[in-house]
C-alpha cells in the first residue's frame, strides 16, 4: 500500500471496503507473517487493475503465486499468504471478492434427477457469516500417544494441489493403451507410489507433534513422517478419521438448491467450490 510521499492522488488511492475476522484468529501463523489489529477485524480492500490481470495469469495460478500477490494486495494483514493456515483461505477469498464485485456471485449446477442446468445467485455475505473453525484444539489419544493436529499452510495445501495434478496426468499416461503392458505396469506401480507419499506428506503436515507416554514431544516433520511410514494401521485410520470430521464439519459450501425444471422442482444440495480460475470474474 505504498505510495510516493508528495503524489497529490494519494488520497484518491483504493481504502477497505469492509472487515473480516479471520476464523484461526491468528493463530498457526508463524511470528510476523499477519497483523492482526486491537479490534481483531482486519481490512479488505478491492483488487487492482493488476491483481485481475494476476488471477488470469494461468503459470501463476497453477503454483499459487497469483493467490499470494492478490492477497499481499488486498489484505495486507496477512503479510506472508504463503504461512496463513488453509481455514483463512475460503473466507478471505470469498471478502476480496465481494469487495471487488460485489457480494452476488453466479452460481451453477445441474439437477441430479433430470440434469437440468440451475442458475442460482449466491449472496457470498451469506456463505462467510457461515465459515466456522473446526475444533482443531483437541488432541488424538491412541496407544498411549497425544497427537496435536493443526490446519495446513497455504503453501502445503497448494503443492498438494500440485501433486495431485502430476499425478492425474500420470494417470492418463498409465491409461494409455498404446503403452505395452509391462510399461503400464510400471507405470502404475509409480503412480501408486506416489499416491501413497502424497496421502502420508498430507496428513503428516496436520499433525503439530506427538507426545509419547513418558512425555517426550516429537515435533521434527520428518520424525513424525517416519513415524506415519511405520505405525499401524488402527494408529493412521484413527488420525484420517479425526481430520476428516473436522474438514466436514464445516458444511458453509453445501448449497440447497430447488431444480428450475417446472416438472422436476427437485430439492438437492450441491456443493460450492472455489475454483480461482473463474472465482474473480
Amino acid at each position: 500500500m505504498s505510495s510516493l510521499s508528495n503524489n497529490p492522488l494519494a488520497k484518491h488511492f483504493r481504502q477497505p471496503i469492509l472487515y473480516i475476522k479471520l476464523p484461526s484468529n491468528g493463530r498457526w501463523y508463524p511470528e510476523g507473517t499477519v497483523d492482526i489489529p486491537v479490534t481483531g477485524e482486519i481490512p479488505i480492500y478491492a483488487m487492482t487493475a493488476r491483481d485481475e490481470i494476476t488471477m488470469r495469469t494461468p503459470d501463476a495460478l497453477m503454483n499459487g503465486t497469483s493467490t499470494v500477490q492478490v492477497i499481499k494486495s488486498c489484505c495486507p494483514s496477512i503479510q506472508d499468504p504463503w504461512k496463513m493456515p488453509v481455514v483463512d483461505l475460503d473466507l478471505v477469498l470469498m471478502a476480496i471478492r465481494v469487495a471487488t464485485y460485489g457480494k452476488q456471485m453466479e452460481f451453477t449446477t445441474m439437477c441430479p434427477n433430470c440434469s437440468t442446468k440451475n442458475e442460482k445467485a449466491i449472496d457470498l455475505t451469506v456463505l462467510m457469516d457461515k465459515v466456522i473453525l473446526g475444533d482443531w484444539s483437541q488432541p488424538i489419544k491412541i496407544n498411549g500417544l497425544q497427537i496435536t493436529i493443526k490446519p495446513q499452510s497455504y503453501q502445503d495445501y497448494n503443492q498438494n494441489n500440485i501433486t495431485n495434478f502430476d499425478e492425474q496426468r500420470l494417470l492418463k499416461i498409465v491409461q494409455n493403451e498404446e503403452l505395452s503392458e509391462e510399461d503400464r505396469v510400471k507405470q502404475f506401480d509409480i503412480l501408486f507410489q506416489k499416491l501413497i507419499e502424497t496421502g502420508i506428506n498430507t496428513v503428516s503436515k496436520n499433525i503439530a507433534s506427538i507426545k509419547t507416554a513418558d512425555d517426550v514431544v516429537v515435533d521434527n516433520v520428518d520424525y513424525i513422517k517416519e513415524f506415519l511410514d511405520n505405525c499401524d494401521k488402527s494408529v493412521w485410520d484413527e488420525i484420517k478419521k479425526y481430520l476428516d470430521a473436522i474438514r466436514e464439519s464445516n458444511t458453509y459450501n453445501q448449497i440447497t438448491v430447488t431444480c428450475e425444471n417446472d416438472v422436476c422442482k427437485t430439492v438437492f444440495t450441491s456443493p460450492f467450490v472455489f475454483e480461482q480460475t473463474n472465482f474473480f470474474g
